[in-house]
């Protein structure tokens, strides 16, 4: 589901599986890709501060690209977290329940080179 959210002066837009921000205080610019997945480094952070919701994968498990791995729910909000790629989880560092704060590392996946 994608969503929208200002908090403080940052808007977050939440589409896609990816998480993009702006600072309401800049001049106008698109926005910037949040790093909350990276492209090719695999690491997966909150996007805001929030409660995981949903963590159905285990370290070792094969992902693909688009997979949702996380769900975090934020100010009464879902968040899907997707891998960028295909690959698997290297590392697990929170679990279903857990309060996470923005940024905080969830997981870490690591990429197929096949």
């Amino acid at each position: 589901m994608d969503k929208s959210q200002r908090v403080g002066n940052t808007l977050w837009v939440h589409k896609d599986g990816r998480t993009f921000s702006s600072n309401l205080d800049e001049s106008p610019q698109f926005f910037k890709k949040n790093s909350t997945l990276g492209a090719t480094s695999g690491l997966i952070k909150s996007p805001m501060p929030g409660k995981i919701l949903k963590l159905d994968v285990k370290v070792g498990q094969a992902i693909r690209s688009g997979q949702t791995v996380c769900v975090i729910e934020a100010m009464k909000m879902e968040y899907s977290l997707k891998a960028n790629f295909e690959g698997k989880i290297k590392e697990i560092h929170k679990k279903t329940g857990d309060q996470v704060l923005l940024d905080e590392k969830v997981m870490l996946l690591e990429m197929d080179t096949k």
